[in-house]
């Protein structure tokens, strides 16, 4: 056997051995990975959404509400205490990803940031209490204005964006949840 053949199956073996060590790897932790995922989701719903014990996912229109990553239902004892609802809007550095929680009685209970590129030290301020804490105790009866929420020093796109998302949540919210939907 020459020793280019030779050559090449071992590259051969040493290729499927890896293959399978991966392939292996993958299996054994994808169970594991989405149980801490979901626990980690779980926990950023009861930091806006207080009560609740329970979430369930609901069903998300895409094409009616394009800018709605996912809406869940707060429950506790069974329960509907509220909704948590992720959207997300266009900032200055990209897609700036929000959560609000919605008490059944129409109020935002909870608003944060949970994933952004925006500028260190700049936009980034969004995810500071300062900042979110002011949609807190806000009606949903109508969108917010972007006048509403003091906005950022030198990042009125990120503040700007940020409202957006919240009256993202506040549409879906008004008009799917709102009246009964989703119970």
């Amino acid at each position: 056997m020459s020793d280019t053949l030779r050559l090449g199956l071992k590259l051969l073996l040493i290729t499927a051995i890896a293959t399978f060590a991966l392939a292996l790897t993958q299996m054994i932790t994808e169970e594991p990975i989405k149980v801490q995922a979901e626990k980690i989701g779980n926990e950023t719903r009861a930091t806006v959404l207080d009560g609740a014990e329970e979430f369930v996912p609901l069903e998300t229109d895409n094409n009616k509400y394009p800018n709605i990553i996912e809406a869940h239902k707060g429950l506790k004892d069974g329960d509907i205490v509220g909704y948590v609802i992720k959207s997300f809007n266009n900032g200055y550095g990209g897609p700036i990803e929000v959560i609000v929680g919605i008490g059944q009685e129409g109020i935002i209970t909870g608003v944060r940031i949970s994933q952004h590129s925006e500028t260190p030290g700049l936009g980034a301020k969004a995810q500071e209490p300062g900042f979110y804490e002011q949609y807190q105790g806000k009606p949903v009866s109508s969108q917010l204005a972007n006048d509403e929420i003091n906005a950022i020093t030198g990042a009125t796109v990120t503040s700007n964006a940020v409202t957006g998302a919240v009256n993202y949540a506040i549409d879906y919210f008004s008009s799917e949840l709102g009246s009964g939907g989703g119970r």
